[in-house]
């Protein structure tokens, strides 16, 4: 049974599926799984379905060690939860893992046009972003997703101690230290390679950041683009009725 810590993630777990897919980052196969904050050798990672359909009662937990879940409940378990065991196994500082399909990403994965962070915002993301070739590991096996253990520990390695991997045609992953600055690395990593690509329309010669314009993602306030995500979810009427003042945007007379 989900501890409260863990019923609080799952409730950030679910709003990410919302906010990614709003943002047109996730498409119909994406996932986003947590690290259980009662239990670190657990993953939270919901059943095989739609992302857009995603609530809380679909969250299961899963293995660390396995990838495989604790009580399945009936239910088919997402074909790539390896690509989630496997990075936690090696990266006990990360708490969440997005893996999407991004439209914008891709191409820099088949190209010879690297993606480089060029939005203030992408300084989470480093100077040189690893691509992981799926034909370096596959074997005899077929497909191009990460469905066992061996491909999960190799994608795994390509990623290192970074923050971002491409996936060579597949998309790319982004983990992070929370649920929510996954989500809103995912969503700046779809951002910056729309504006690469942008840039690179008007000149190929274009002025990627440098290390010292990169940040440490702790410098990274994320709770601002988590909450103007989040209300782009809501009504014209439930944004109206929200608390201003978290923010510090009280009315004063």
């Amino acid at each position: 049974m989900a501890t409260g810590l863990d019923v609080e993630i799952i409730d950030d777990l679910v709003l990410a599926y919302k906010i990614l897919v709003n943002e047109a980052v996730l498409d119909s196969f994406g996932h986003v799984s947590a690290r259980s904050p009662s239990n670190p050798k657990h993953f939270l990672l919901p059943r095989a379905m739609p992302p857009s359909l995603v609530e809380a009662d679909d969250v299961l937990e899963l293995s660390v060690e396995t990838s495989q879940p604790v009580d399945p409940r009936g239910r088919r378990t997402n074909g790539e939860r390896y690509l989630h065991g496997e990075i936690y196994k090696a990266r006990p500082d990360v708490n969440a893992v997005v893996h999407s399909h991004s439209q914008a990403v891709i191409p820099f994965s088949l190209t010879g046009v690297a993606l480089r962070p060029v939005i203030v915002q992408a300084g989470f993301m480093p100077l040189t972003i690893p691509n992981f070739e799926i034909r370096d590991v596959r074997g005899d096996g077929r497909g191009m997703q990460i469905t066992d253990m061996p491909r999960g520990a190799a994608l795994a390695r390509t990623l290192g101690n970074g923050s971002l991997a491409l996936l060579r045609g597949h998309g790319n992953v982004v983990v992070g230290s929370s649920v929510k600055q996954a989500t809103i690395f995912a969503a700046y990593t779809d951002i910056n390679a729309r504006m690469q690509a942008q840039a690179l329309q008007i000149d190929r010669h274009i002025v990627a950041m440098d290390e010292p314009e990169l940040f440490e993602p702790w410098e990274f306030d994320i709770n601002r683009p988590w909450e103007n995500f989040r209300q782009k979810l809501l009504s014209d009427s439930a944004r109206a009725k929200i608390d201003r003042a978290q923010f510090g945007l009280e009315h004063t007379q």
